[in-house]
């Protein structure tokens, strides 16, 4: 920077339904970009670009962002279901895991009820199963399968063939279904 101050140079406008929205030039960019992060809307413009050139791609996208936005606020529990989904998950999945787990046979340490927003569980090398409340959200029958993928990686801790024909025994063939079924839905 040999002592120079960098001024970023920054433009902002209001949209009546989409909120504010930041334009920003970025000299390593190589085209417009386009991002919504909470209640607000940046665009990215490459070195080369104009302002003029960023408005009429926000107005060219505008109607993908209120679609969406529309998405993610359909998709934002509340904190108050959260405390709800949680207080559900805590009554119903260690007994469901537990159950399971003696109808077929498996072993593990602990389990965790978490706010995981990646994953819907995971189970780790000593045996604790974490499981995301948002399960609750599921299907009952794709929260037990959940629960028996889990109870899997407790004899094999990867995704090898071997793994998914443990897991097809006790799904009655489906386990590769359920999970492109499972990947339909979307953790908020």
């Amino acid at each position: 920077m040999n002592g120079k101050i960098m001024i970023e140079q920054v433009k902002i406008l209001s949209d009546t339904q989409l909120g504010v929205v930041v334009f920003r030039r970025n000299k390593q960019a190589r085209k417009y970009i386009i991002r919504l992060k909470s209640h607000t809307v940046y665009v990215t413009i490459p070195d080369k670009g104009t302002y003029r050139e960023a408005e009429n791609f926000f107005i060219k996208s505008r109607n993908l962002l209120l679609e969406k936005k529309a998405e993610l606020s359909a998709n934002t529990v509340s904190p108050v279901d959260e405390m709800n989904l949680r207080k559900q998950a805590r009554a119903y999945l260690p007994s469901k895991l537990a159950e399971l787990a003696k109808l077929h046979r498996f072993e593990y340490q602990s389990v965790r009820i978490r706010k995981s927003k990646t994953r819907w569980g995971s189970c780790s090398s000593k045996g604790t199963i974490s499981l995301s409340f948002y399960l609750m959200l599921l299907p009952h029958y794709l929260i037990e399968y959940v629960l028996l993928h889990e109870l899997c990686h407790t004899v094999r801790m990867n995704h090898s063939p071997a793994f998914w024909e443990l897991l097809d025994s006790y799904t009655q063939g489906k386990a590769k279904l359920l999970q492109k079924e499972l990947r339909n839905y979307k953790i908020p």
